[in-house]
């Protein structure tokens, strides 16, 4: 058995290292044996090696303890960020569903505008022919009843538009704007005046004229010779001098 030397000074730290490998019965034994009064002693070095085997193992388990901690600890952290930016793209979706959402609602709403239009358009589009047709039926009354210029431009204008509208080939949009067309012009003549050569009949005779209209104020006539001035009498329906 190997012994070594200690002072007083170290006992009770060789006490305190012998409770860690003896029980306490020895430790007391070993403790009572170092502290009597010299100044130096003999201590078994078995004792010590085993005491300092122990706080190296101590001391060895207490590092790996606080890596395993610090390991715990950065993944606790991490994980936590992990989740913080989960939830802020949670957050995010959230939003953005209900963007959609409202969106969604508005497209929802313009196509049942859109179908009620629609069906507003079929209506129409039913109707539209019957309009036309009365359209040009007032139109070719009225010309009829109207000063006589101008009688076959306006006859063939009635009959292109009335062709027209008899053509399934024509668009709707087509047809209508014919009818318009042939309003627009009759409208026009009510503001303008002009001069022109025609053929007419007066007196159960045909001759050679020239026509100024004023509107649909007057028309007068004048014979291509200058012997005969007169002018047209819608009451009478007639040309007379």
């Amino acid at each position: 058995m190997k012994n070594r030397r200690i002072t007083n000074l170290g006992v009770t730290a060789i006490a305190v290292l012998a409770t860690c490998v003896v029980n306490i019965t020895q430790a007391q034994e070993i403790a009572a044996e170092i502290s009597a009064p010299v100044e130096t002693l003999l201590i078994d070095s078995s004792i010590l090696d085993k005491a300092m085997d122990v706080i190296g193992s101590k001391n060895t388990a207490s590092a790996a303890t606080q890596v395993e901690i610090s390991r715990l600890a950065n993944a606790a952290s991490s994980s936590y960020e992990e989740f913080k930016r989960e939830n802020d793209n949670l957050e995010a979706l959230l939003v953005l569903n209900a963007g959609f959402r409202k969106s969604i609602s508005i497209q929802e709403q313009n196509i049942a505008s859109l179908d009620q239009s629609i069906a507003n358009v079929e209506i129409v589009t039913r109707e539209i022919p019957l309009l036309m047709n009365k359209m040009l039926s007032s139109i070719e009354q009225f010309i009829a009843l109207d000063y006589p210029f101008h009688v076959e431009e306006r006859a063939n204008r009635i009959s292109f538009a009335r062709a027209a509208i008899d053509n399934p080939d024509v668009s709707i949009a087509e047809k209508f704007r014919q009818v318009l067309v042939m309003y627009q012009t009759e409208n026009s003549y009510g503001r303008t005046t002009e001069t022109y050569s025609d053929t007419i009949v007066i007196n159960g005779a045909e001759r050679d004229v020239n026509i100024a209209r004023i509107g649909r104020v007057a028309l007068m006539y004048q014979t291509t010779d200058r012997q005969v001035t007169g002018a047209w009498d819608n009451n009478a329906r007639e040309w007379v001098e």
